[in-house]
């Protein structure tokens, strides 16, 4: 595999591309300026690989907010045990096609990782269990918006817990708070058009 090299430089450097800081730093080194100051680039062609999209914020007890946004990958999304057992178990009428690739599983799979792998390493020779995943999620509400082009009016609005995830959060005592831009109202009849 052939290596990156930067402008200006001869031979591969590195074997895998450079991060947008290494690219920075180097840039500044050979005296190029970098102007930042102006507003962003605008959006020329739709990129149907990126939106529509849906974030969803998981809002703990003592204020702590972890948010996640929807990818659109081929490849499913590791998900914590618990998570993915019981998505696995829902009756067929209880499953989408896109089952676990929601938001809100892969950002509950993400915040359980965590709660597990600061358990002691006495509890942590068992699994986890649905009663210890309750109490770490107790009091914890989450919320899910759409993400939409720039000047779409549905672009910040609630976006409501497929069939596979409403039962998901209930069943994890995760409250469902419906949140959007001032003075917008989601659209209602589907559920969450992520396409």
């Amino acid at each position: 595999m052939a290596g990156w090299t930067l402008p200006g430089e001869d031979s591969p450097s590195v074997s895998r591309p450079p991060a947008a800081e290494n690219c920075r730093c180097a840039a500044q080194r050979r005296g190029a300026v970098m102007d930042q100051s102006g507003p962003p680039p605008v959006l020329r062609h739709q990129r149907d690989s990126l939106l529509p999209a849906v974030a969803a914020a998981l809002m703990l007890r003592g204020g702590e907010v972890h948010t996640l946004a929807g990818e659109k990958s081929e490849l499913a999304p590791m998900l914590h045990p618990l998570v993915g057992e019981f998505l696995t178990a829902l009756p067929v009428d209880k499953r989408e096609r896109f089952l676990g690739r929601c938001p809100e599983p892969a950002l509950l799979s993400q915040f359980l990782g965590q709660v597990d792998s600061s358990r002691s390493k006495r509890a942590s020779r068992k699994p986890m269990t649905v009663q210890e995943a309750r109490k770490a999620l107790k009091g914890a509400r989450m919320t899910t918006v759409r993400i939409r082009e720039e000047g779409d009016p549905a672009h910040g609005t609630h976006a409501p817990q497929c069939r596979s995830c409403a039962p998901l959060l209930d069943h994890l005592n995760v409250t469902v708070v419906a949140v959007g831009p001032p003075g917008r109202r989601s659209p209602s009849p589907s559920p969450r058009s992520t396409s």
